[in-house]
């Protein structure tokens, strides 16, 4: 999810510093995440279904992650460089901000944002050994960060390594359930390679249950899910919520 730091500048500020914050001494608790910046589609997620990277979600929800307050001080330095990476990697100039996160991680090899937006630039020049390796020295400095999970899950996907994959949008959503974008790629990981319907129709649900409007591309794919799968139709008009469509098998996890 691409998010806007040019309105409302204080909640800027706290955004980017959680951006930045954490370490990897206890990795349990302490997380950073980096911004998800997957490129976008003209119907939000339509060209995603076929492979493409994932489009803008509209939930409200952005994924917390704690941090370890005493690394806010160097996050908080960061700031000013890092900011102007994200505007480098929004405005295309994907080597030039790959060079700055590549300078403030050798500077500040506690944060794990900067890596994780050096796996989704790999990610968006096609060089997915790159972007892999990138994601899990993020997840070695911060093993609960969701969005360095759920990008690991996009590079593996185009690797083939589809249950890998699943891991860790699996691990993204224990992190934390309301992760719209991680239910909407575990939903198409299912459908189009794992050929899990009813896993599908599970993530797309929870995914359309997050949004402030209804996605009416996959509000047709869940239609189309509950024809091909009906004993996963609803009975009484009730969507699932993230929390009822946590994957089993993963430890629920309070990160807020």
């Amino acid at each position: 999810m691409s998010t806007s730091f040019t309105d409302r500048p204080l909640a800027a500020v706290a955004v980017m510093l959680a951006l930045l914050a954490g370490c990897a001494a206890k990795p349990a608790i302490d997380t950073d995440l980096g911004l998800d910046l997957s490129a976008g589609g003209p119907s939000r997620y339509a060209e995603e279904r076929d492979g493409a990277a994932a489009a803008d979600s509209d939930a409200e929800h952005v994924p917390p992650v704690p941090h370890d307050p005493a690394v806010v001080a160097l996050a908080q330095q960061a700031i000013p460089e890092y900011a102007k990476a994200l505007q480098s990697m929004r405005a295309g100039e994907l080597d030039k901000a790959l060079t700055m996160l590549q300078s403030i991680s050798s500077r500040y090899p506690q944060l794990s944002g900067p890596v994780v937006n050096q796996g989704i630039i790999y990610q968006r020049q096609k060089k997915f050994d790159e972007a892999e390796q990138a994601l899990r020295q993020a997840l070695d400095v911060n093993a609960s960060n969701p969005y360095a999970h759920n990008a690991l899950g996009l590079t593996l996907r185009e690797k083939g390594k589809f249950d890998d994959a699943r891991k860790h949008y699996e691990s993204a959503i224990a992190l934390d359930p309301e992760y719209a974008r991680a239910h909407f790629n575990l939903g198409v990981l299912a459908e189009l390679y794992l050929q899990d319907m009813a896993l599908a129709l599970s993530h797309f649900r929870a995914y359309q249950s997050l949004q402030r409007q209804q996605d009416q591309t996959v509000a047709n794919w869940i239609a189309d899910l509950e024809r091909r799968v009906p004993e996963a139709a609803p009975t009484s008009g009730s969507v699932a919520t993230p929390s009822d469509t946590a994957p089993a098998g993963t430890a629920e996890q309070e990160v807020n």
